[in-house]
């Protein structure tokens, strides 16, 4: 199946996810306002972003799309060079694989050594519970960081779930231009919403 296509199936996927209260969030560039049918303004994912986490883990082959457990990148700006996944192998289910991918391009595949994932090889990343991408944790995290009198320069992004029929979550370090730590976020992949920060005193108006 070609990147488009699968695109086009995550797409239909996650078009009815209402993503993100305004209260809680910036406008996000990509990303179009829509009251979901509740009357609460609300912004929706459109389409996975060039390099960003939804096209990396759409990049990966087949026999991983549905048993992919952790997405990593470091320093993104706002996205990394290279995203790293950790993923079982659908086809042969005792296995988990290192990923890595550089923008939509799939780069290599070697068995796994993170332990914490193959131990939880069957806590998976449901594609379609994806609702917010690496830009819209970007955008988050940048109004956090202003809130706070402070420049984002770079992001550690990590994209998990903690348990079976959970949604999953995005954990994002935040640091300035300079490398300095300005704080920690976690964020509802599903929502948007910000469920819990370390660093930050002030929170975004």
């Amino acid at each position: 199946m070609s990147l488009s296509s699968r695109c086009f199936i995550v797409f239909l996927h996650t078009a009815g996810l209402a993503v993100l209260c305004a209260q809680d969030a910036p406008k996000i560039d990509g990303l179009l306002p829509d009251s979901g049918g509740s009357g609460v303004p609300v912004v929706r994912t459109l389409a996975p972003v060039a390099g960003g986490a939804v096209a990396a883990m759409l990049a990966v082959p087949p026999k991983y799309a549905d048993g992919i457990l952790e997405v990593t990148g470091r320093g993104g700006s706002p996205n990394p060079k290279e995203w790293v996944l950790q993923a079982w192998n659908t086809e042969d289910p005792g296995t988990v694989h290192k990923l890595t991918v550089a923008g939509d391009q799939f780069l290599s595949d070697s068995l796994s050594v993170n332990i914490y994932a193959a131990e939880r090889k069957e806590i998976n990343i449901p594609m379609s519970a994806v609702g917010i991408d690496s830009g819209g944790v970007w955008e988050i995290a940048r109004s956090y960081a202003a809130a706070n009198g402070a420049t984002l320069g770079q992001v550690d992004y990590l994209l998990t779930c903690h348990a079976k029929r959970t949604p999953p979550v995005w954990t994002a370090e935040c640091r300035d231009a300079a490398g300095k730590t300005l704080g920690k976020l976690e964020i509802l992949s599903t929502s948007g919403t910000v469920r819990n920060f370390s660093g930050f005193k002030k929170v975004p108006q």
